[in-house]
């Protein structure tokens, strides 16, 4: 009779050994997972601060064990077991929970080795922190962008306000000087029909409309230079920050214009 064992060989062998490898650490996945519904049910039990005395007093397990047990359980819990060995579920934590039933199926990690899966795992992770990455920057950009169009719509406004003034200014102006040129047309048509004192006071009321009229030109002068100064201002403060060189030479410049201005002009 031939000897059964005949046909069995090393390779054989370790065949069956991987097969019981395989088998035991799923029976262990599924054996962990029971474990940490059970750690769960006692820690929500238990009052704050009593479980890590109760872990050591009743199971003997370190909080960082049962915490590592727990994460299987939350992860594996409350969906059909997957068809994972112990180790290759717990490497595949390191994929986000969103993220890991997808890459589960793109990968076969059933098929793969430990060191291939903690490859996977790595490479999977690092390019979903390209992609996070990628997506703050195109967030952030697209903040500067708002920031930006509501500062141009700000500055629109302001000048379209200043328009707006200007033209309102401008108007007022138009209207003192008719009303100082009807006084002088009404005083020269007067002067043959009134007396030395009333013309004397008519010339008085025609000077104090000119100066007004004066007045209201420097005025309008001033509030455009207050205006156009605070927008060079504005404009140096923007040179500064992107070509300084050519903001110290401007910078020299308006100083050494207004110093000059402001002693021989004035």
């Amino acid at each position: 009779m031939k000897d059964l064992t005949s046909d069995r060989t090393p390779l054989v062998i370790a065949a069956e050994i991987n097969t019981i490898k395989y088998q035991t650490r799923k029976v262990l996945l599924a054996g962990t997972i029971e474990i940490g519904r059970r750690l769960k049910e006692a820690k929500d039990l238990l009052p704050y601060g009593e479980w890590g005395k109760w872990l050591e007093a009743s199971c003997s397990y370190s909080q960082k064990t049962a915490e590592k047990l727990l994460r299987i359980f939350n992860a594996y819990g409350s969906q059909e077991l997957p068809n994972l060995n112990y180790t290759q579920a717990y490497i595949l934590l390191g994929v986000p929970e969103e993220e890991r039933a997808q890459f589960i199926a793109e990968i076969d990690a059933e098929g793969l080795s430990t060191r291939e899966l903690q490859k996977a795992v790595k490479d999977r992770s690092q390019a979903l922190q390209e992609r996070d990455q990628a997506l703050q920057e195109k967030a952030d950009l697209r903040q500067a962008l708002n920031e930006q169009e509501s500062q141009i719509t700000q500055l629109t406004t302001e000048r379209n306000n200043l328009k707006t003034k200007a033209e309102q200014l401008s108007k007022s102006q138009g209207e003192l000087e008719n009303k100082a040129q009807n006084l002088e047309t009404k005083l020269s048509s007067l002067e043959k029909s009134t007396s030395y004192e009333g013309l004397q006071k008519m010339n008085k009321n025609l000077i104090a409309a000119q100066h007004k009229t004066c007045a209201n030109k420097i005025a309008f002068l001033y509030e455009n230079l207050d205006k156009t100064f605070k927008q060079l201002v504005w404009e140096m403060s923007e040179l500064a920050a992107n070509d300084p060189d050519t903001h110290e030479v401007y910078k020299n410049k308006v100083l050494d214009f207004l110093t000059k201005g402001l002693t021989e002009k004035i």
